[in-house]
């Protein structure tokens, strides 16, 4: 890779992209909309180009004269169906036809999807790539529908997809809430049953980004990637309090509890027309114990070699929140 396009630049995970590509000596241009925060590209060697996916004009722009393409941007909270399907489904084709239209010998478009997409496993088996999907969610089926529309244009561009179970590190708020909570000394504990995840610290997501991006195995394939499978809600909120070193209390939640927590907050989100984190779309995803997918497609075919579990990745966060005063 010598001059890469990354989409959802300003983001968590693609932050972290565009700045290891700039440490590797990689040109790297972001497609960036007028109201996006650049907190986190600030002092970063990177070109700006203004626009959004769902505007295909801008785009046309953005993908020439790049080797390959890192699709990142999408829409992970919206009141509508209708919201999730104009980014991550309308957004991506209009990329594709982009790519296609403006540079088509185009190196490799990695399209960054989500387990979300497959949705969960049924029990202690690990999802893979070749077992059906499932998605639960309209944010699930829009990235399922995203990737889709990558595969329908496979013979045209060399395409890679990625999948990625919770992503967590430096930047991240979804594991900060979760600190912040742990913070106040109360350890949450909802349903009566432990739930069990895949997760993957960032530091490895980005480097099996860019094994995906380089092998040549990876095109027209999808690969999970994974660090570690089987982490239980209950080890994650053990390992915060180790870390911060707090001691906690725990605090049961029911969950009808937090499907009468989240309905209230849609009417809210209805009336601000600004989409809550805790709505009943999250609420049935938890409600789903097994969350688990099998990495080692990846590990086989990418020789992606993760190596940041859990405990360390979240000594990790703690280490950061409290540098830039979070904690």
């Amino acid at each position: 890779m010598e001059r890469v396009l990354v989409t959802g630049g300003t983001g968590f995970i693609g932050s972290h992209l565009v700045e290891h590509l700039v440490k590797k000596g990689v040109s790297v241009r972001c497609l960036v909309r007028e109201s996006s925060n650049l907190r986190w590209l600030e002092g970063v060697d990177v070109e700006h180009i203004f626009g959004d996916v769902t505007n295909y004009d801008s785009l046309e722009p953005a993908v020439s004269d790049v080797d390959t393409v890192f699709h990142l941007a999408a829409k992970t909270k919206s009141l509508t169906e209708e919201g999730f399907y104009q980014t991550n489904v309308k957004g991506t084709v209009n990329l594709l036809k982009a790519v296609i239209q403006t540079n088509p010998f185009i190196k490799r478009l990695v399209y960054v999807s989500s387990q979300a997409a497959c949705g969960p496993s049924w029990d202690f088996t690990p999802v893979t790539e070749s077992d059906p999907s499932n998605p639960i969610t309209p944010y699930g089926a829009s990235k399922l529908a995203g990737e889709e529309a990558v595969l329908a244009f496979s013979s045209q561009i060399p395409v890679t997809i990625v999948r990625s179970p919770v992503v967590y590190g430096p930047r991240d708020t979804g594991i900060y809430e979760f600190f912040r909570i742990v913070r106040r000394g109360i350890r949450p504990i909802v349903g009566w049953r432990d739930r069990y995840y895949s997760f993957i610290y960032i530091d490895d997501l980005i480097e099996g980004l860019l094994l995906a991006a380089e092998s040549e195995k990876a095109v027209g394939q999808m690969y999970f990637l994974v660090t570690q499978s089987g982490v239980t809600y209950r080890k994650m909120i053990s390992d915060i309090a180790s870390v911060i070193g707090k001691r906690t209390v725990p605090v049961y939640l029911p969950m009808s509890i937090l499907i009468l927590i989240a309905m209230v907050n849609g009417l809210i989100s209805k009336l601000r027309r600004k989409p809550s984190v805790v709505n009943l779309h999250k609420v049935r995803e938890f409600w789903d114990r097994f969350w688990l997918c099998d990495g080692s497609k990846a590990m086989e075919e990418l020789g992606f070699s993760p190596e940041v579990f859990i405990r360390e990745g979240m000594e990790k966060c703690a280490a950061w929140y409290r540098e830039v005063g979070w904690l």
